[in-house]
Protein backbone atom coordinates (compact mmCIF):
# COMPACT_ATOMS: atom_id res chain seq x y z
CA UNK A 1 0.00 0.00 0.00
CA UNK A 2 3.13 2.10 0.73
CA UNK A 3 4.56 1.94 -2.25
CA UNK A 4 1.08 2.14 -3.93
CA UNK A 5 0.74 5.82 -2.55
CA UNK A 6 4.20 6.74 -3.12
CA UNK A 7 3.66 5.94 -6.79
CA UNK A 8 0.24 7.60 -7.12
CA UNK A 9 2.21 11.11 -5.68
CA UNK A 10 5.31 10.51 -7.77
CA UNK A 11 2.42 10.56 -10.95
CA UNK A 12 0.51 13.51 -9.65
CA UNK A 13 3.65 15.30 -8.96
CA UNK A 14 4.69 14.33 -12.36
CA UNK A 15 1.43 15.88 -14.11
CA UNK A 16 1.44 19.00 -12.18
CA UNK A 17 4.93 19.33 -13.29
CA UNK A 18 3.88 18.89 -17.15
CA UNK A 19 0.87 21.07 -16.43
CA UNK A 20 3.36 23.90 -14.67
CA UNK A 21 5.79 23.41 -18.24
CA UNK A 22 2.38 24.71 -20.76
CA UNK A 23 2.34 27.60 -19.11
CA UNK A 24 4.25 30.81 -19.58
CA UNK A 25 6.58 32.28 -17.71
CA UNK A 26 4.20 34.38 -14.87
CA UNK A 27 6.40 37.34 -14.58
CA UNK A 28 5.90 38.02 -18.06
CA UNK A 29 2.26 39.77 -17.55
CA UNK A 30 0.65 41.75 -15.03
CA UNK A 31 -1.99 40.65 -12.90
CA UNK A 32 -5.56 42.50 -12.21
CA UNK A 33 -8.68 42.02 -10.75
CA UNK A 34 -11.93 44.04 -12.37
CA UNK A 35 -14.17 44.52 -9.77
CA UNK A 36 -17.89 44.97 -10.21
CA UNK A 37 -20.76 44.81 -8.27
CA UNK A 38 -20.28 41.13 -6.50
CA UNK A 39 -18.24 40.18 -9.64
CA UNK A 40 -14.61 39.81 -9.69
CA UNK A 41 -12.52 39.07 -12.95
CA UNK A 42 -9.19 38.31 -12.75
CA UNK A 43 -7.20 39.26 -16.09
CA UNK A 44 -3.34 38.98 -17.07
CA UNK A 45 -1.76 42.11 -19.37
CA UNK A 46 1.13 41.68 -21.15
CA UNK A 47 3.39 44.04 -23.19
CA UNK A 48 5.48 42.53 -26.40
CA UNK A 49 8.98 44.12 -26.77
CA UNK A 50 7.96 46.09 -29.80
CA UNK A 51 5.65 47.90 -27.71
CA UNK A 52 8.81 48.48 -25.35
CA UNK A 53 9.68 51.18 -27.80
CA UNK A 54 6.41 52.69 -28.59
CA UNK A 55 5.05 55.89 -26.39
CA UNK A 56 1.31 56.19 -27.74
CA UNK A 57 -1.82 54.25 -27.74
CA UNK A 58 -1.24 50.27 -28.49
CA UNK A 59 -2.94 47.56 -30.61
CA UNK A 60 -4.56 45.50 -27.95
CA UNK A 61 -5.37 41.49 -28.15
CA UNK A 62 -8.11 39.89 -25.93
CA UNK A 63 -7.66 36.11 -25.66
CA UNK A 64 -10.61 33.88 -24.10
CA UNK A 65 -9.70 31.12 -22.65
CA UNK A 66 -11.64 27.65 -22.84
CA UNK A 67 -13.91 25.92 -20.11
CA UNK A 68 -10.90 23.78 -18.37
CA UNK A 69 -9.01 27.13 -17.44
CA UNK A 70 -11.83 28.37 -15.19
CA UNK A 71 -10.80 29.37 -11.83
CA UNK A 72 -9.93 32.35 -9.89
CA UNK A 73 -5.61 31.87 -9.77
CA UNK A 74 -5.47 34.87 -12.69
CA UNK A 75 -3.00 31.69 -13.88
CA UNK A 76 -4.43 29.26 -15.57
CA UNK A 77 -5.64 31.03 -18.35
CA UNK A 78 -2.77 31.25 -19.69
CA UNK A 79 -2.23 27.48 -20.66
CA UNK A 80 -3.39 27.06 -24.12
CA UNK A 81 -2.53 29.69 -27.04
CA UNK A 82 -0.40 31.94 -25.48
CA UNK A 83 2.71 30.89 -26.06
CA UNK A 84 2.03 31.85 -29.48
CA UNK A 85 2.03 35.21 -28.91
CA UNK A 86 5.06 34.92 -27.04
CA UNK A 87 7.71 34.06 -29.32
CA UNK A 88 10.34 36.33 -30.39
CA UNK A 89 8.73 36.45 -34.54
CA UNK A 90 6.01 38.11 -32.81
CA UNK A 91 6.79 39.76 -29.72
CA UNK A 92 9.73 41.21 -31.57
CA UNK A 93 7.89 42.38 -34.62
CA UNK A 94 4.36 43.84 -33.25
CA UNK A 95 3.81 46.78 -30.74
CA UNK A 96 0.68 45.23 -28.79
CA UNK A 97 -0.95 44.65 -25.77
CA UNK A 98 -2.75 41.22 -24.58
CA UNK A 99 -5.12 41.04 -22.42
CA UNK A 100 -5.89 37.28 -20.85
CA UNK A 101 -8.86 37.48 -18.54
CA UNK A 102 -10.08 34.74 -16.43
CA UNK A 103 -13.72 33.27 -16.05
CA UNK A 104 -14.58 32.30 -12.54
CA UNK A 105 -15.45 28.43 -11.83
CA UNK A 106 -19.14 27.55 -12.60
CA UNK A 107 -19.67 30.92 -14.89
CA UNK A 108 -19.22 31.07 -19.04
CA UNK A 109 -18.62 33.97 -21.36
CA UNK A 110 -22.48 33.32 -23.21
CA UNK A 111 -24.81 31.27 -21.19
CA UNK A 112 -25.25 28.43 -23.72
CA UNK A 113 -25.58 24.56 -23.67
CA UNK A 114 -22.42 23.95 -25.93
CA UNK A 115 -23.75 20.84 -27.45
CA UNK A 116 -26.82 22.28 -28.98
CA UNK A 117 -26.90 23.33 -33.29
CA UNK A 118 -27.75 26.23 -32.72
CA UNK A 119 -28.89 29.34 -29.69
CA UNK A 120 -30.31 32.15 -30.04
CA UNK A 121 -28.30 35.12 -28.32
CA UNK A 122 -29.86 36.65 -25.05
CA UNK A 123 -30.59 39.63 -24.63
CA UNK A 124 -27.72 41.02 -22.36
CA UNK A 125 -24.50 39.52 -22.25
CA UNK A 126 -22.72 37.22 -19.07
CA UNK A 127 -21.10 39.52 -16.12
CA UNK A 128 -18.26 37.92 -17.36
CA UNK A 129 -18.06 38.98 -20.48
CA UNK A 130 -19.33 42.52 -19.80
CA UNK A 131 -16.43 42.53 -17.76
CA UNK A 132 -13.77 42.08 -20.07
CA UNK A 133 -15.55 44.80 -21.95
CA UNK A 134 -15.06 47.17 -19.53
CA UNK A 135 -11.66 46.63 -19.20
CA UNK A 136 -11.11 47.13 -22.56
CA UNK A 137 -13.31 50.60 -22.49
CA UNK A 138 -10.91 51.72 -19.58
CA UNK A 139 -7.56 50.89 -21.39
CA UNK A 140 -9.15 53.05 -24.27
CA UNK A 141 -9.97 55.45 -21.71
CA UNK A 142 -6.55 56.07 -20.30
CA UNK A 143 -4.62 55.71 -23.74
CA UNK A 144 -3.16 52.67 -23.69
CA UNK A 145 -5.31 51.09 -26.37
CA UNK A 146 -5.66 52.16 -30.27
CA UNK A 147 -9.35 51.71 -29.89
CA UNK A 148 -9.25 51.05 -34.11
CA UNK A 149 -6.72 48.19 -33.78
CA UNK A 150 -8.66 45.88 -31.09
CA UNK A 151 -8.93 42.01 -31.68
CA UNK A 152 -10.61 39.29 -30.07
CA UNK A 153 -10.02 35.76 -30.18
CA UNK A 154 -11.06 32.99 -28.76
CA UNK A 155 -11.05 28.56 -28.28
CA UNK A 156 -13.87 26.32 -27.05
CA UNK A 157 -15.81 28.35 -24.48
CA UNK A 158 -13.99 31.35 -25.87
CA UNK A 159 -14.99 30.59 -29.25
CA UNK A 160 -18.05 31.33 -28.31
CA UNK A 161 -17.52 34.45 -26.21
CA UNK A 162 -15.76 35.71 -29.31
CA UNK A 163 -18.94 35.70 -31.17
CA UNK A 164 -20.91 37.08 -28.50
CA UNK A 165 -18.69 40.06 -28.40
CA UNK A 166 -18.34 40.38 -31.93
CA UNK A 167 -22.64 40.29 -32.09
CA UNK A 168 -23.11 42.79 -29.24
CA UNK A 169 -20.22 44.87 -29.69
CA UNK A 170 -18.84 44.79 -33.34
CA UNK A 171 -17.91 48.05 -33.91
CA UNK A 172 -14.93 47.93 -31.00
CA UNK A 173 -13.27 45.25 -33.29
CA UNK A 174 -10.97 45.64 -35.49
CA UNK A 175 -10.79 41.45 -36.77
CA UNK A 176 -11.19 38.00 -34.89
CA UNK A 177 -10.38 34.35 -34.51
CA UNK A 178 -13.34 32.09 -33.29
CA UNK A 179 -11.63 28.71 -33.14
CA UNK A 180 -14.29 25.88 -32.25
CA UNK A 181 -17.31 27.95 -30.96
CA UNK A 182 -20.38 29.13 -32.13
CA UNK A 183 -22.64 32.26 -32.50
CA UNK A 184 -26.24 33.18 -33.74
CA UNK A 185 -26.40 33.54 -36.94
CA UNK A 186 -28.94 36.23 -36.74
CA UNK A 187 -26.66 38.59 -36.09
CA UNK A 188 -24.42 38.16 -39.00
CA UNK A 189 -25.25 41.44 -40.37
CA UNK A 190 -23.48 42.86 -37.56
CA UNK A 191 -20.55 41.80 -38.52
CA UNK A 192 -20.57 42.15 -42.28
CA UNK A 193 -17.58 44.26 -42.71
CA UNK A 194 -15.57 42.51 -40.04
CA UNK A 195 -12.23 40.47 -41.19
CA UNK A 196 -13.24 36.58 -39.00
CA UNK A 197 -10.69 33.84 -39.21
CA UNK A 198 -12.95 30.54 -38.05
CA UNK A 199 -11.57 27.65 -37.41
CA UNK A 200 -12.80 24.09 -36.18
CA UNK A 201 -12.02 20.44 -36.60
CA UNK A 202 -14.39 18.32 -37.83
CA UNK A 203 -14.19 15.08 -35.88
CA UNK A 204 -14.88 17.82 -32.81
CA UNK A 205 -17.46 15.51 -30.31
CA UNK A 206 -18.00 19.15 -27.45
CA UNK A 207 -18.75 21.63 -30.18
CA UNK A 208 -20.79 20.71 -33.39
CA UNK A 209 -18.47 21.91 -36.33
CA UNK A 210 -21.51 23.10 -38.04
CA UNK A 211 -21.54 25.55 -35.61
CA UNK A 212 -18.36 27.02 -37.00
CA UNK A 213 -19.90 26.47 -40.75
CA UNK A 214 -23.17 27.97 -40.24
CA UNK A 215 -21.36 31.05 -38.75
CA UNK A 216 -19.02 31.12 -42.04
CA UNK A 217 -22.14 30.74 -44.27
CA UNK A 218 -24.22 33.53 -42.57
CA UNK A 219 -21.22 36.00 -42.68
CA UNK A 220 -21.58 35.45 -46.86
CA UNK A 221 -24.56 35.84 -47.24
CA UNK A 222 -24.41 39.24 -45.43
CA UNK A 223 -21.74 40.01 -48.01
CA UNK A 224 -18.64 39.36 -45.73
CA UNK A 225 -15.72 39.02 -48.17
CA UNK A 226 -13.10 39.08 -45.19
CA UNK A 227 -14.54 35.97 -43.68
CA UNK A 228 -11.96 32.65 -43.44
CA UNK A 229 -13.35 28.91 -42.60
CA UNK A 230 -10.16 26.21 -41.85
CA UNK A 231 -11.69 22.89 -41.56
CA UNK A 232 -9.14 20.17 -40.23
CA UNK A 233 -10.42 16.74 -41.25
CA UNK A 234 -8.54 15.16 -38.99
CA UNK A 235 -8.68 16.97 -35.90
CA UNK A 236 -11.22 16.92 -32.79
CA UNK A 237 -11.78 19.65 -30.66
CA UNK A 238 -8.26 20.46 -29.72
CA UNK A 239 -7.64 22.01 -33.29
CA UNK A 240 -6.47 25.60 -31.48
CA UNK A 241 -2.56 24.83 -32.20
CA UNK A 242 -3.07 23.59 -35.21
CA UNK A 243 -4.82 27.27 -35.74
CA UNK A 244 -2.72 29.05 -34.16
CA UNK A 245 -0.05 27.39 -36.23
CA UNK A 246 -1.32 28.76 -39.33
CA UNK A 247 1.58 30.66 -41.18
CA UNK A 248 0.68 34.17 -41.89
CA UNK A 249 -1.89 34.53 -39.23
CA UNK A 250 -0.02 37.12 -37.00
CA UNK A 251 0.52 39.38 -40.12
CA UNK A 252 -3.20 38.66 -41.05
CA UNK A 253 -4.35 39.56 -37.61
CA UNK A 254 -1.93 42.64 -36.81
CA UNK A 255 -2.51 43.62 -40.51
CA UNK A 256 -6.41 44.43 -39.51
CA UNK A 257 -7.08 48.13 -38.53
CA UNK A 258 -11.04 49.79 -38.24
Amino acid sequence: MKHFLLLLLALMAGTYLQAQEQLPVISLFEAHRHIQGNDTLPYRLYRSEKADTMTEAMPLVIFLHGAGERGNDNYMQLKHCIKYFLEDTITSRYPFLLMVPQCPDGKRWVNTDWSLSEHTMDSVPTAELFGVMTVLDGLVDVGAVDSTRVYICGISMGGYGTWDALQRWPEKFAAAIAICGGGDPAYAHAMKNTPIYIFHGMLDRAVMPSRSIQMYNALKEVGNEEAILVTYPELGHLCWDAAFSTPGLFEWLFGKGR
